[in-house]
């Protein structure tokens, strides 16, 4: 069975073309070769010379498969040596010249116009050394044989060339498309198939659970290396910061009980786990370790990486929408108003100017609820710390609503990470915009503690109450879904004064409290 482009992934589609062609031009003078053969009724007598013509093709076409990835000239220079010493030193060239031009075609074809030239040089430089060894023998004819064929060969290796050339600069642009398109849909269908995890904070936490059992560490803070070499935390408290310095330290200067385990790739090292509370660190020890590390060492970064992809492509889908809804919707609701202007303008009936101010008004709460929403959208994380968002979202809601907002905001440790901190930041959206749109409130609090590792957050208002799904309304279930995604839990409540808590906590064991650092307060209004 011929091999595909599907059965090989590192097989480009112009290298197979490629390797498909020289070898069809392989056949095709061999075809040529035995029909003549035929014609002249030598069929018995030459079929040696088919033979070991085939072998020699066959043997060419398996080699510029094997080295399709590393493609040499050498390889048809070869080629050229053998066909014409065997065709013009047994004088077999009314036969089996049309094979003489295979090589010189098959350059052209794979490598280019320069190899063209010096396999055509090569394979005349053969057949001349051949017909100069055998003096008795009519060199004229012989000449009149090869010469033809050497110029056909040439002939069509140069127009292969010209043609291969254009096809290989095209291959060249699409390589780094092609390649991405390989690889984004193999993470696609591992996936949609549900057996590859894409979260790089669960396997973090995988990882760390992983490198517990192996050592009997206390715990671990793994660390990965960022494209301009920094090291970012995907996991730990406070003292990450003491835990990066482990890195650079030698075995004899790090902590008592700290080791430190890389996390190998390929060729660069991805990342570091720095183990804490290591009974005793003994060669069989590090080698588990490392083991469980080499597991891990490509799913995190992988991970990391989709993280990486997946966030920007949900930025920019949330970006399209909001200037989708700014161009279209927004501008056609606006363009209602100032009909609806015009119709209390005009009319002379009291009860139609008064349903037209209603709806006036209805309007521009649409108009507002709209230039809401596309905030909403926009708003992003910007400098990786979620409390200065929180902090400038909450500020954009106050001027615009009248709403006084209280703020309690305490961010320490390394940041969270970017999925996690853009999850966070869309239910406090959600449920501001719930205490907005519905609470009727004077005040909202909002309050937000996290060491990088842990965090809650806490949106109260001093509203109606009452907070509860409505059909076909999916604010909660939407927030309690974003939750679950980061390995929180969503709570609503009643609060005591009146109004409603919506609350959002890490689901961490009752042993991995960790002291919280203070942040500061102050009321916006």
């Amino acid at each position: 069975m011929t091999p595909s482009a599907a059965q090989d992934p590192g097989l480009s589609r112009p290298a197979l073309q490629s390797w498909r062609t020289t070898t069809a031009v392989r056949v095709f003078a061999l075809a040529l070769a035995t029909g003549t053969a035929i014609s002249d009724g030598v069929l018995v007598t030459s079929a040696p010379m088919l033979v070991v013509l085939g072998l020699l093709a066959a043997f060419a076409s398996t080699l510029e498969w094997m080295t399709r990835d590393r493609p040499t000239h050498w390889h048809a220079v070869g080629e050229a040596i053998a066909v014409t010493t065997l065709v013009v030193a047994t004088q077999s060239g009314s036969d089996f010249g049309a094979y003489l031009a295979v090589p010189a075609i098959n350059a052209g074809v794979r490598h280019g116009l320069v190899a063209t030239l010096n396999v055509t040089l090569v394979t005349g430089l053969t057949a001349a050394a051949a017909i100069a060894a055998d003096p008795p023998s009519d060199s004229v004819q012989r000449i009149g044989e090869t010469l033809p064929w050497l110029i056909i060969g040439l002939g069509v290796g140069l127009l292969a060339s010209w043609q291969s050339r254009s096809i290989r600069s095209l291959a060249a642009r699409q390589a780094p498309y092609a390649a991405a398109h390989q690889l984004m849909a193999r993470v696609h269908q591992l996936a949609s198939s549900g057996s590859l995890g894409l979260n790089s904070a669960a396997l973090a936490e995988d990882l760390d659970a992983a490198m517990r059992d192996a050592t009997g560490c206390a715990r671990t803070t793994i660390f990965v290396v960022e494209p301009d070499e920094t090291l970012r935390a995907l996991n730990g408290g406070e003292d990450v910061d003491r835990m990066a310095e482990e890195i650079s330290l030698d075995d004899g200067d790090r902590t008592p009980g700290a080791a430190v385990v890389p996390l190998r790739g390929a060729a660069q090292t991805l990342g570091y786990c720095v183990l804490i509370g290591v009974p005793r660190w003994t060669p069989e020890l590090d080698e588990r370790a490392q083991d469980v590390a080499d597991d891990f060492a490509v799913r995190l970064d992988t991970a990391v990486l989709f993280d990486d992809v997946r966030t920007l492509a949900t930025s920019e889908e949330r970006n399209r929408i909001a200037r989708e809804m700014h161009d279209g919707v927004a501008q056609e609701i606006v363009g209602l108003g100032y009909l609806v202007d015009e119709i209390e303008s005009i009319s002379d009936h009291a009860h139609t100017r008064e349903l037209a101010s209603t709806l006036r008004a209805e309007i521009t709460r649409l108009v507002s609820e709209i230039r809401f929403s596309i905030f909403d959208l926009r708003h992003e994380i910007t400098d990786g710390r979620l409390a200065a968002s929180l902090a400038d979202y909450a500020r954009e809601v106050s001027h615009a609503t009248g709403l006084r907002v209280h703020l309690s905001l305490a961010e320490s440790g390394p940041p969270l990470s970017p999925r996690t901190a853009t999850e966070v930041l869309r239910v406090a959206q959600e449920a501001i915009g719930n205490v907005r749109k519905h609470a009727g409130a004077s005040n909202l609090w909002v309050t937000f503690d996290s060491d990088g590792s842990t965090l809650s957050l806490a949106i109260e208002d001093d509203g109606v109450g009452k907070a509860e799904p409505r059909e076909h309304h999916w604010g909660l279930q939407t927030m309690r879904e974003r939750a679950e995604g980061v390995g929180a839990r969503l709570d609503v409540s009643p609060r005591p004064d009146g109004g409603t808590v919506v609350s959002l906590r890490s689901l961490v064991p009752a042993d991995s409290h960790r002291e919280k650092a203070h942040g500061h307060h102050r009321a916006t209004g």
